[in-house]
């Protein structure tokens, strides 16, 4: 049986970040909520670094609520849309080199589930490394079974962006997924790949990367922190 891969890339109108993000979508989505869900974990104006940080829906909201906020992302589109008030730096994470750490290290848009395992290893270190002592690492993963189970078919609106997934291919862990979007008559595409990590899974990644196992917030979204005088060997 051959097994088509669908390599990360957008299609649409617009500059795409590697991983194929279309940015223009990217300014048409919503905020969603996502400060709220972990703001009573995370003192005000505690420093928090935003690992993928994207056009900065996340950040404006932490800007808003007096974070210190350092917004990183591997697209110059993308940082281009970024607030100003946030130190703004343009790297990948796995190789991401400051000086300074930070008390909480968020890392949003489903990054964790990244198919390519060793590379999941290398951002999970980086968080590690960018953490200060007792600092909390807040991420989001894609929920297991909605990821499992979910069918090509409308999704739904987020906000006035309309989502439909187009096509999806399930090789064991792994999902190979193309979501269409339209917004007032513009459409765009974006295919990609992903992990389905469960719970067990989430907490073998975080317990090997030096962090302690994680406090669900909802199916998305949990927090940790880090083991105390951990040594990455």
């Amino acid at each position: 049986m051959t097994v088509s891969v669908l390599s990360a890339r957008g299609v649409g109108r617009g500059p795409k970040s590697r991983d194929g993000c279309p940015v223009e979508l990217y300014l048409k989505l919503p905020y969603g909520g996502e400060v709220e869900l972990f703001q009573s974990c995370i003192p005000g104006k505690s420093s928090i670094i935003e690992l993928g940080c994207g056009v900065g829906r996340i950040t404006r909201e932490l800007l808003a609520r007096g974070y210190r906020v350092t917004a990183v992302d591997n697209s110059p589109e993308m940082l281009a849309h970024v607030p100003s008030q946030a130190s703004k730096v343009c790297a990948d994470i796995e190789t991401l080199a400051l000086e300074t750490t930070f008390d909480a290290v968020i890392l949003a848009s489903c990054l964790i589930n990244v198919p390519d395992a060793a590379l999941r290893t290398a951002q999970l270190a980086k968080c590690r490394d960018l953490l200060k002592p007792g600092g909390l690492l807040i991420f989001e993963r894609y929920d297991p079974t909605w990821l499992a189970n979910v069918q090509i078919g409308p999704l739904g609106n987020f906000g006035d962006v309309e989502m439909q997934l187009d096509h999806i291919h399930r090789d064991g862990a792994k999902v190979e997924i193309c979501l269409r979007y339209r917004c007032r008559g513009e459409e765009w595409l974006h295919h990609f790949s992903a992990a389905i990590l469960d719970d067990d899974e989430i907490y073998s990644c975080l317990v090997s990367a030096g962090f302690e196992p994680p406090s669900w917030i909802d199916r998305r979204w949990a927090r940790t922190s880090g083991f105390p005088n951990f040594v990455n060997v």
